[in-house]
């Protein structure tokens, strides 16, 4: 299943390659750990999209000296291929991060994503690819699953509001939290930052044939209230002039008004403005004498 998600991430994972210690720190943020395996620490990633394995392994050979080893990894809730596991020696990998001010820690983020968009852009790209989802089939909503310290998702909403001009919220389910936001053009902007330019040029068109369609449909509901309302309006006058030819005839009303009264039983699905030309008349003028016309009819009910 080849979903929208899955598409920024195949885009993702032919962008251009900037910084990868940066994008590699928003993998292991999404879905690292560090655990102990034969008396040594080890970094795991697990990776459940094809594309994700594809990046992260590319970004890991620009500065991992060792070999890097991969094991085959299926989600069977997920329909989107096979995955991989990447385990990587923690005391080799954190060198090159340590150089760019990282570290392998998800309790505080580090100060250089807090003061360079395109920083944090790159980490919000290996994070899109490791835990990151889009739905765009009834309303925008994009989000982030992952695990991390209540301080740390904290400084995430601040860095997207401050940084960015994008407000996120985040909500804590057990031991993991979602970040999400759900604002078109918020979301549109964080996938060209993170540099999925297909996907920007998708869902920007799907954006301005919703539009359209909101308009059409907006235009159709105004057209067809305003029928219901002068059709409603016709009715009344219609009504109001039967009542006074029954009880004291058309003959008795002044001139301008049994013209008037004259030309709507003639004319009953004529606007306002179709009877104010045919008569010569200003609307505003028309309308008022429809007014005086209703109140006779009232006054002989």
């Amino acid at each position: 299943m080849n979903t929208f998600s899955e598409e920024i991430k195949m885009s993702l994972a032919n962008s251009e390659m900037l910084f990868p210690q940066y994008e590699f720190y928003g993998a292991f943020i999404g879905r690292g750990e560090t655990i102990k395996s034969e008396n040594k620490e080890v970094v795991k990633i697990k990776l459940t999209s094809i594309n994700s394995l594809k990046r992260v392994y590319r970004i890991v050979k620009t500065f991992y000296t060792q070999e890097i080893i991969v094991e085959p990894y299926k989600d069977k809730r997920l329909n989107l291929g096979n995955g991989g596991i990447i385990f990587l020696n923690k005391e080799i990998i954190e060198k090159p991060l340590k150089i760019v001010g990282l570290s392998l820690n998800k309790n505080k983020l580090p100060a250089s994503l807090k003061n360079d968009p395109v920083i944090f852009g790159l980490f919000l790209k290996g994070l899109f690819l490791t835990c990151g989802s889009i739905s765009i089939k009834e309303a925008y909503h994009l989000e982030f699953n992952f695990e991390a310290s209540n301080s740390f998702f904290q400084e995430i909403v601040k860095t997207f509001n401050n940084l960015l001009g994008i407000k996120t919220r985040f909500i804590v389910r057990g031991k993991k939290a979602k970040l999400y936001l759900k604002s078109r053009e918020d979301i549109l902007n964080m996938i060209e930052l993170m540099g999925a330019k297909e996907s920007v040029a998708k869902l920007s068109q799907l954006m301005e044939i919703r539009n359209l369609r909101g308009d059409i449909t907006r235009t159709l509901n105004f057209i067809s209230a305003n029928s219901t309302k002068i059709a409603e309006s016709s009715l009344k006058q219609i009504r109001d002039i039967q009542i006074i030819k029954e009880k004291i005839g058309l003959e008795s009303l002044p001139y301008d008004l049994k013209r008037i009264a004259l030309y709507r039983l003639e004319n009953q699905e004529a606007s306002l403005s179709t009877i104010a030309e045919a008569l010569n008349i200003k609307k505003p003028t028309l309308y008022n004498k429809f007014k005086k016309i209703s109140k006779i009819a009232e006054s002989l009910s």
